[in-house]
């Protein structure tokens, strides 16, 4: 009879990874890491960007509830307070309020700048101060204020700003003439207005060490500002993505990149270029908006 002998191999273990095999998983996941985390990021930041349109437009909503209950006219900021002279359009936000129920909206998610103290709410939108019939310039004349353009002086409303994104900027809001928190720090800060040109944009602030108000658009018109070090702007491009969003004087709001808007003063004409570059004649020239039909521009602070 044939005896078979069988053979038992001894017990081997699991074998564990090698460190060359760990590597090379470890380089795997950080290369998707750093595929996928910026998408995330965009993703995030897309959200954000969505969320601020939408606050634009709601605020919209109530700009144009605003005008017509006070003669089709838009808003126009707060006049003297204390004796103290008030830039053009500042204080538009307390206006508007009695229309608009959720305070959050006047915050763009991306802007992280806090509120200071308890009654006041941070305003990361600024108000085109071209609203005003004649916005002034001087000092002297800033004292008093023109009404509101009417809702029929604009040409183009399509196209002309009614709100833009800021920062550092905040206000007492729940009071119609933005008052100053109670019990806090003396002074006032209000609700911002501006024409999009560097180190004009206007609005108090109460502690001359904190962050200065600036446009969260990035430069505007393909203007640069002479001194980047000084300058009135957030970044060169804007918060959100390259861009920010604007809200337009019909009600609806878009996402553009800076040099997509024309910023300065009232164009003197529909057809002007801004700064009246190349020249044209009736068309007047430096620190002036394109005009609401010049083809140069998606948008423009002009109201003509």
């Amino acid at each position: 009879m044939d005896i078979k002998i069988l053979r038992v191999s001894p017990h081997r273990p699991d074998r564990g990874f090698t460190l060359v095999e760990l590597l090379v998983v470890i380089a795997i996941i950080a290369v998707l890491a750093a595929i996928l985390f910026p998408v995330f990021s965009q993703a995030y930041e897309k959200g954000r960007q969505t969320s601020c349109l939408s606050n634009e437009r709601q605020i919209g909503l109530a700009v144009i509830m605003y005008a017509s209950d006070f003669d089709e006219q838009f808003p126009q900021g707060l006049e003297v307070i204390d004796n103290q002279p008030v830039w053009a359009a500042e204080g538009w936000a307390g206006q508007c309020r009695p229309y608009i129920e959720n305070v959050a909206l006047f915050t763009c998610p991306s802007d992280l700048q806090p509120a200071m103290g308890a009654h006041n709410f941070t305003v990361s939108y600024s108000y085109n101060y071209n609203m005003i019939a004649e916005p002034t310039q001087s000092y002297v004349e800033r004292v008093t204020h023109s009404p509101g353009v009417a809702q029929s002086a604009l040409n183009a409303p399509t196209r002309s700003v009614l709100l833009f994104e800021v920062s550092g900027v905040w206000a007492n809001i729940a009071d119609p003439r933005e008052g100053s928190d109670p019990g806090g720090e003396p002074g006032r800060n209000y609700s911002a207005s501006g024409n999009g040109l560097d180190n004009r944009l206007y609005a108090q602030r109460r502690f001359a060490t904190l962050t200065q108000n600036q446009y969260a658009t990035g430069y505007l018109g393909g203007r640069l500002p002479p001194d980047t070090a000084l300058t009135q702007f957030e970044a060169s491009t804007g918060r959100h993505a390259g861009g920010s969003n604007f809200l337009l004087c019909d009600g609806h709001a878009r996402w553009l990149p800076g040099n997509n808007v024309s910023s300065g003063l009232n164009a003197s004409a529909p057809g002007c270029l801004q700064d009246n570059v190349p020249a044209t004649a009736g068309c007047v020239g430096q620190f002036h908006a394109a005009g609401t039909e010049a083809p140069e521009s998606a948008v423009t602070f002009s109201i003509r």
